[in-house]
C-alpha cells in the first residue's frame, strides 16, 4: 500500500518489510484470512457463536437456507468443493454434536436426506447474526462497482486453481 494511499484513506500501512513492496495474492488472501479470525476472537462472544467448526457453521447456514428442499451429502461436497470422505466425517462429527440429523428420503430410503436439530438451528441464528457483522466489515467503504469487480476477479481465480485441480 503506498503512502498516497494511507494518506487518502486514512488507513494505517502495516510495514513487514518495507523493502519488499512485491504483492503476493495468497499472501494477501491469507492475511485477510487471519484478519478476520482476529476479529471473530476479539468480539469475545466466539466461544458462545462458534463453539464448532467455521465449516460446520457454514454448512448450518446453508442447510438452514434451504431448509424446504432435499439436501444430500452430494449437494453438501459440490457447494463447497469438499472430497466425499471430508465431507462424510464432517457430516458425522455434527451428527455427534447433534447439530443435525440424516432421514431417508421418501424416494430412495439409501439416501439420507440432512436436516438441522433444533440445537442446530439455534446455532444459526446466532451465527447468522455474527456472518452478517464480518460481512458489513468487509465490505465497508466498497461501492458496489468495487464488490462487483472482486467477486469477478475471485471467480476467475477459483477457475484458474480448478484448472490444476486433478
Amino acid at each position: 500500500m503506498s503512502n498516497k494511499i494511507v494518506e487518502k484513506t486514512g488507513v494505517r500501512k502495516i510495514h513487514f518489510d518495507e523493502e519488499y513492496d512485491k504483492k503476493e495474492i495468497g499472501m494477501e488472501m491469507r492475511k485477510l484470512m487471519n484478519f478476520i479470525q482476529r476479529n471473530i476472537k476479539s468480539s469475545k462472544s466466539e466461544d458462545k457463536i462458534f463453539p464448532t467448526t467455521k465449516m460446520h457453521a457454514m454448512i448450518l447456514g446453508f442447510l438452514n437456507k434451504f431448509k424446504n428442499e432435499d439436501i444430500f451429502q452430494k449437494d453438501i461436497e459440490k457447494k463447497f468443493s469438499m472430497r466425499r470422505s471430508t465431507t462424510s466425517k464432517m457430516l458425522k462429527n455434527m451428527e455427534e454434536k447433534e447439530l443435525i440429523e440424516r432421514i431417508s428420503s421418501e424416494k430412495d430410503a439409501r439416501m439420507k436426506k440432512l436436516q438441522l436439530t433444533t440445537k442446530g438451528q439455534n446455532l444459526v441464528e446466532e451465527v447468522n447474526k455474527e456472518f452478517q457483522r464480518i460481512e458489513n466489515l468487509l465490505s465497508e467503504g466498497l461501492t458496489e462497482e468495487e464488490l462487483e469487480q472482486f467477486f469477478l476477479i475471485i471467480f476467475k481465480m477459483q477457475q484458474n486453481m480448478l484448472k490444476d485441480i486433478k
